[in-house]
């Protein structure tokens, strides 16, 4: 599989420093400077220890571990890399920066537009009303909706547009063919039943930690042109992704129906500083400006998957 021997290195270098993702990319760019990363690390890890300053055993011990993580995933999956197409350069520039992407389902998803929609995990009445008309639009205008993997808003607009066979592409927070639970898990196998796709900035031998959500969430504001808030708390999670899209190139739509309400002060907050306004159907129209960037088209081959 193309790009597999550096994506073992790259995690082997992740547990080697502890998960520091700044320190283990830094090391990764050095390696790729010196090395041939299409080989096994162990054909070089001899001349990797002077490098790292680790012993060439434990080197190996890790990749060993790491290997034997791969290996145990009888799925087939595909790694995104930094060459790819469907790879934005910003996910190497943060303080978690994210060399590979890893995919199951219809890679060719990636090179449609998209629409990203966020919101609590617990919504109210009108933010379940809402989220199902945001899937209606995505829908009706070819959108491919792009939602994290949890549940709540993002979850419930999943759902509805699965229903309609529409096109669904979910963020995990762990490898994508690995369910956070039960009722993920039976969205998980209904998006690759109707050609979706899963993709996860995690690889097999990661393990979950809470704290990946954070580096998830600024992946999909990353990968978002336009992006729509249907309900959230101050502070909450879904803020914190819309607030990682850039403004410059992306197009931001919020909802006003939370904005009298205590704890949501953060909508007029952002509406005032630029955000779009979205008070009913008819604005979702605000999502087809031409400032958007295009979506970058590529030929992949559509993966089938037996998963779980």
């Amino acid at each position: 599989m193309k790009s597999i021997e550096a994506s073992l290195t790259h995690e082997t270098l992740l547990e080697l420093f502890g998960y520091d993702y700044k320190k283990a990319y830094g090391f990764f760019s050095l390696l790729r400077e010196k090395f041939d990363l299409d080989s096994p690390l162990p054909a070089y890890s001899n001349r990797a220890s002077s490098v790292l300053k680790i012993k060439e055993e434990d080197i190996n011990l890790h990749w060993r571990g790491v290997r034997a993580a791969y290996d145990r995933i009888r799925a087939p999956y595909e790694i995104i890399d930094e060459k790819s197409v469907f790879f934005s350069p910003s996910l190497t520039s943060s303080e978690f920066p994210v060399p590979f992407l890893y995919a199951v389902g219809n890679l060719s998803l990636l090179s449609k537009p998209r629409l990203t929609v966020l919101g609590t995990l617990a919504p109210s009445e009108m933010g379940v009303e809402i989220a199902a008309e945001a899937a209606d639009f995505a829908f009706e205008k070819k959108l491919v909706l792009f939602c994290p993997l949890m549940v709540g808003v993002s979850s419930l607009s999943m759902a509805e547009m699965l229903k309609k066979s529409g096109n669904v592409i979910a963020f995990s927070s762990q490898f994508p063919t690995k369910a956070p639970n039960e009722q993920l898990k039976a969205q998980m196998i209904d998006i690759m039943k109707r050609g979706g796709l899963i993709i996860s900035p995690f690889g097999p031998a990661a393990k979950m930690e809470k704290w990946h959500q954070v580096i998830r969430n600024r992946a999909i504001g990353v990968l978002s042109d336009k992006v729509f808030l249907v309900e959230e708390k101050d502070g909450g999670p879904a803020w914190r992704i819309f607030d990682s899209v850039d403004p410059s190139s992306s197009l931001r739509l919020v909802s006003s129906h939370m904005m009298n309400r205590t704890g949501y002060s953060f909508v007029l907050e952002h509406i005032v500083s630029g955000a779009l306004q979205f008070d009913g159907k008819k604005d979702f129209k605000k999502l087809l400006s031409p400032k958007v960037r295009l979506a970058r088209k590529a030929g992949a081959d559509e993966l089938t998957l037996d998963l779980f």
